[in-house]
């Protein structure tokens, strides 16, 4: 070990008069003491240091991961679980790109549209209806079930009325008022309508389909034409019709059947409009 590396003591007493210095006994406890405030007074800066960081990031974690549902306002469905998603191409409906649903008014196109959505009244239990953001009414005659139907087979329904009243010769009873013409025989058709028309609006609009309608080039026209066959992320209709169809009423519903029950709608439920 060279010199500078020597160790040399915190006092140094060149006379060698140990008296002069204090007895070392009273020195190492009070050495023992600071050491051990300090030690306690770090040990509680780490602990208050260790739950202030695991309380930054659970906030965090809550933040990212568990957003209270009525804050992204994805509200319940007991459907949910038969959502499945699928890339479909839609028929544009002009040239030779038709869809079946073009062909002209008959039996057999009145039995596609009903085929569509004639089971879309559902039975669901207690336990589903609870958990709605808007209270349903109980089935009479069919103990812990109650009513609902999918919004998709009423606007299902909707879109076949206003089908029938744009073919008023083949749907008598479909025929609405003119701007111009006013039949009071059709008030109730021509609300009907009028009802429909707007639901699809809010509907479309609620749904928003953020699917690409392109243009492209054709040389024939020497112009760029749209394309409306395009691709579109879409909810599988068939899964939805097969939990519509496993839950039809098992008897015709008596609307007039008053039922009571405890079922409660949350707060925020509540307070939608």
């Amino acid at each position: 070990m060279s010199k500078d590396q020597e160790y040399h003591p915190l006092i140094d007493d060149p006379s060698g008069d140990v008296e002069d210095v204090e007895p070392p006994a009273k020195s190492t406890w009070r050495s023992k003491f600071s050491h051990t405030v300090l030690a306690v007074l770090l040990a509680a800066e780490t602990l208050a240091l260790g739950i202030a960081v695991f309380a930054l990031f659970s906030r965090a974690s809550q933040t990212a991961c568990t957003v209270p549902l009525h804050s992204q306002h994805a509200l319940y469905s007991p459907a949910l679980e038969a959502v499945e998603q699928e890339v479909q191409v839609y028929n544009v409906g002009f040239s030779s790109d038709f869809s079946p649903f073009q062909i002209p008014s008959s039996p057999e196109l009145d039995k596609m549209w009903s085929d569509l959505y004639n089971f879309g009244i559902s039975r669901i239990t207690k336990e589903e209806a609870a958990k709605l953001p808007n209270k349903t009414h109980a089935i009479p005659g069919d103990d812990g079930y109650y009513i609902a139907e999918l919004d998709v087979f009423h606007n299902l329904h909707c879109l076949n009325k206003v089908r029938m009243a744009l073919d008023p010769d083949y749907y008598p009873d479909w025929r609405i008022s003119t701007t111009n013409n006013w039949i009071p025989s059709q008030k109730n058709a021509t609300q009907h309508v009028s009802h429909c028309v707007d639901w699809i609006r809010q509907s479309i609009m609620c749904n928003s389909d953020t699917s690409v309608i392109v243009w492209q080039w054709e040389d024939y026209l020497n112009a760029s034409v749209v394309k409306g066959n395009v691709a579109h992320t879409c909810r599988k209709f068939d899964k939805l019709q097969t939990w519509a169809k496993n839950r039809t009423l098992r008897k015709a519903y008596d609307p007039t059947v008053h039922i009571e029950d405890d079922i409660v709608v949350p707060v925020f439920y509540s307070e939608l409009p």
